[in-house]
């Protein structure tokens, strides 16, 4: 089952939406509510919900705000905003935070459960990618312990293992091989199926996995250690190898 959470300052909306909807027909189960996203916050970080549907002006923290924020704490819900208000600026926020879908009051019964239908379908979508990045993620590291590969590419790797958390250049690493730029890149190409950066980058972002284990290690002093001075942008790339934040995947190990 899908769970659900609805944030709406409006109780007769939230009354609507939670009793008249089919949700156990679409497949979902309503887990929670509230009337301002300030309450939602700390509520939807403990529940987890798949299906955040929220109201934008509301008292204390508006949707709007409240999507922002879960965002930076890692959720990574599907966001269904509701709203009275039909200008632009709203919507324009909306589509910024990419959020999904936008409806418009009074809710159409037809449209909204169009929308929680591609919700889900979108989970689902997610879900498989996930799964096939993990495995290619499996495949791909595992590949590089093949004793066939040519002893360039063999050395290649092996210093590349060693030097991952420093700043690596496939020019600094043809050097130390005394062979050229465009024969070790063709050599990763060809036997590896893999780009020089690319290799590198998987390489750290295997290396940061196994220091997620440790969930008292900021992810900051990880990322410096496997080589990114920049956590948000080691991050984006943990994210769209493994499928899942750093944090998150810390959290779950």
């Amino acid at each position: 089952m899908y769970k659900v959470y609805v944030v709406d300052d409006a109780a007769l909306v939230r009354k609507e939406i939670v009793l008249t909807t089919p949700w156990n027909a679409l497949g979902c189960i309503v887990v929670g509510q509230a009337e301002d996203g300030r309450i939602a916050f700390e509520e939807i970080l403990e529940l987890k919900p798949d299906i955040i549907i929220t109201d934008i002006k509301m008292a204390y923290m508006d949707g709007l705000e409240m999507i922002r924020q879960l965002k930076d704490a890692g959720v990574e819900a599907e966001f269904v905003v509701i709203s009275a208000y039909s200008e632009f600026e709203y919507a324009f926020h909306a589509i910024k935070l990419e959020v999904q879908d936008y409806i418009l009051k009074p809710i159409s019964d037809e449209e909204f459960i169009s929308t929680i239908r591609k919700s889900i379908q979108r989970i689902k979508e997610k879900k498989n990618a996930e799964k096939m990045d993990s495995g290619k993620e499996n495949e791909f590291l595992e590949g590089f312990d093949n004793k066939n590969l040519n002893t360039h590419l063999r050395k290649a790797i092996a210093y590349i293992k060693e030097h991952y958390s420093e700043e690596l250049t496939i020019k600094e690493v043809a050097s130390q091989l005394l062979i050229s730029e465009s024969y070790l890149g063709k050599l990763f190409k060809a036997e590896a199926n893999s780009t020089f950066v690319e290799f590198v980058t998987r390489t750290r972002i295997h290396e940061s996995v196994e220091l997620l284990k440790n969930k008292n290690m900021p992810i900051y002093e990880i990322a410096k250690r496997v080589g990114y001075k920049d956590y948000r942008y080691y991050s984006m790339i943990f994210k769209k190898l493994i499928g899942v934040t750093p944090k998150e995947y810390q959290k779950k190990s």
